[in-house]
């Protein structure tokens, strides 16, 4: 073996073969407590890094010989130790450390320092990368042998070396519960390795806190990207919570509001991961609502999951056998995972029916018999409930009842709809979204989120779907909504020109938007009849939309904002300034909207404002 740098650190003599120096790497890798070895661990991934630009080196120095250095005939015993190195294999097709590469120090290869020098790279590649993993990703779909997650979805192959590179100075890092060197990519790669020896446990309180840090950060990062980068990340991140269910069930809530994966969930051509994730999340949002003391099915939620059988007197203190068929009814057909929560000798002996039970309702059978006999001729009997009529269904969720979990959804409902409107009538009115609000509560309590942060993130749950739903209505709520945009464009454009431009591509910013008193009212009471007219369900998966804009139209935006035609050309077709996309935006929603003003008959109007 040589003692030179990187090949004695990695185990093996210089080579060209990557996939010789991934699988080195790799069998280090799972013999290091990364944990207990930082040092170790960012030295071993120095060395991988470099070895791999030298095996690059040394391909084109003797690309049909032994890679040795040019004018030394003395090899050292390089070629013996290449020799005697084992057989390179095949890199498996996916390394469950897969992490974004890291600029580092360089660190010269005493044997190649002119090839150090020429293979010097001038810094971080971070487009190159995220190409690969797209093309990556892009081909295992259409070959359709893909990967298959451990619930048995399949899932895009990703290249070990391609997650996506986020930019930052490592400012913060002990606050995110950074390793020294770490990006937040590969910190979250880490916690959700489905191959760790505890995969199968949920989070600790520490890891959860540096995955949801972790998870924020990769997501403010895809904030500012631009759209191609977007979708790559975006991409990545979905494989990733895929493979590293259920560890990453607290992180699912986030990422979903952060790409709208929600409006996806059903579309015939969802993503696998996306589809994965969204059945996985609405099996997580039940149970979290479940384990709540006042959920329906709280008791027999607790009975089941409790080892060993049931006893035969299980009806003096246990839930009605009523509510156990309907949770085991419920979770079989909608979310098929959770059953793996409930004890099997426990389920049986429930499902078995109950002997002692059994013999009790007969003879409470004959006794209420002979006590309508006797009563026949002056009363009649009451027809019996139906069992549909008898159980609730399993997606009627109730509101938390601790004290904070219930003030929290509390001033969340006011603060979405005003004054006047309480828990009880959003279950009523709206009951699935009332679920979202709930989870949405619970999980940012769950994380230590400030009351203020989880109030606003429901406000701007309610505000997304107002504006995805109202502009497919018609009529009064169709100009209320547009209006509505415009006040809510103009406030985000106060806060920050990245704010507006995020609001305008995707409808969602989870911050406080600086709306007047007067503004803020007619939103709540706009959310307000669109709940009860049912129409703040989840929104459909929104298509591409397109529309011819008018020349007047265009010349009174040029006029709006003083800008040059060709930069609002731009900005119509998303290229530009985030300034000169968000004030084309406004401006031009603002003048279709006036357009009784000006010499124009409206045509492609309500198609002009659907594309805002």
């Amino acid at each position: 073996m040589s003692g030179r740098h990187p090949w004695s650190l990695l185990g093996i003599g210089p080579t060209a073969d990557t996939s010789a120096i991934r699988k080195a790497y790799a069998d280090k890798l799972k013999a290091m407590d990364v944990d207990a070895d930082v040092s170790g661990f960012a030295q071993l991934r120095q060395a991988r890094d470099l070895a791999l630009r030298l095996a690059r080196t040394l391909e084109e120095i003797e690309p049909d010989g032994d890679a040795r250095p040019a004018g030394n005939d003395d090899n050292n015993g390089i070629e013996e130790a290449a020799a005697d190195a084992p057989e390179a294999t095949a890199a498996p097709a996916r390394w469950t450390f897969a992490a974004p590469e890291l600029p580092g120090a360089w660190q010269e290869d005493p044997f190649f320092p002119a090839a150090s020098l020429a293979t010097r790279p001038a810094g971080p590649d971070a487009s190159t990368m995220l190409e690969r993993m797209a093309w990556a990703a892009a081909a295992a779909r259409e070959a359709g042998h893909g990967g298959v997650s451990g619930a048995g979805i399949p899932l895009t192959t990703i290249d070990p070396f391609t997650a996506p590179l986020l930019s930052g100075s490592l400012v913060g890092d002990d606050a995110l519960g950074l390793r020294p060197g770490e990006t937040p990519a590969e910190r979250l790669s880490i916690l959700l390795d489905p191959e760790r020896e505890d995969a199968g446990e949920p989070l600790s309180e520490s890891e959860a806190r540096q995955a949801t840090r972790a998870l924020r950060a990769i997501l403010d990062e895809a904030t500012h990207a631009h759209i191609t980068r977007q979708q790559q990340i975006e991409d990545w991140l979905a494989e990733i919570l895929a493979r590293g269910w259920p560890r990453s069930a607290p992180l699912l809530e986030d990422a979903n509001q952060a790409f709208g994966w929600e409006r996806e969930w059903s579309a015939h051509d969802a993503r696998p991961a996306v589809q994965f994730l969204g059945a996985r999340l609405r099996g997580y949002r039940f149970q979290q609502n479940v384990l709540q003391p006042g959920h329906k099915f709280h008791k027999a939620w607790n009975e089941l999951v409790r080892p060993g059988k049931a006893g035969p007197l299980r009806m003096l203190g246990s839930p009605a056998q009523g509510d156990v068929d309907a949770l085991l009814r419920g979770v079989r057909k909608h979310f098929p995972e959770l059953e793996s929560h409930f004890a099997p000798e426990r389920v049986a002996s429930w499902e078995g029916g109950n002997p002692m039970l059994t013999g009790l309702l007969v003879l409470l059978g004959i006794i209420a018999f002979a006590i309508i006999v006797a009563i026949a001729d002056s009363k009649s009997p009451s027809p019996s409930a139906s069992p549909a009529q008898q159980s609730t269904p399993l997606e009627a969720e109730n509101e938390p009842q601790d004290g904070p979990a219930r003030n929290v959804m509390q001033s969340s409902v006011q603060e979405a709809f005003g004054p006047g409107h309480d828990p009880a009538w959003l279950w009523k009115t709206q009951p699935e979204l009332a679920q979202t609000f709930t989870a949405n509560v619970m999980s940012g309590l769950r994380a230590d989120e400030d009351p203020a942060t989880i109030v606003d993130k429901t406000v701007a749950i309610v505000r997304l779907r107002g504006y995805l739903n109202g502009r497919e209505l018609d009529g009064p709520l169709f100009e209320q909504t547009m209006h509505l945009r415009l006040a809510q464009l103009r406030a985000a454009q106060k806060h920050g020109e990245s704010t507006c431009q995020q609001l305008g591509d995707s409808g969602w910013f989870d911050g406080a938007l600086p709306l007047s008193a007067s503004e803020r009212e007619a939103e709540r009471v706009f959310s307000a009849r669109m709940a009860e007219e049912n129409k703040l369900i989840q929104p459909a998966k929104s298509r591409q939309r397109t529309a011819m804009v008018p020349g007047e139209l265009i010349r009174r935006v040029i006029k709006a904002t003083g800008l040059t035609q060709t930069k609002v050309a731009a900005a119509m077709q998303g290229r530009g300034t985030n300034a000169n996309r968000c004030a084309v935006s406004i401006a031009l929603l603002d003048a279709t909207l006036d357009w009784k003003e000006m010499n124009w008959k409206g045509g492609d109007r309500r198609e002009i404002l659907q594309t805002l």
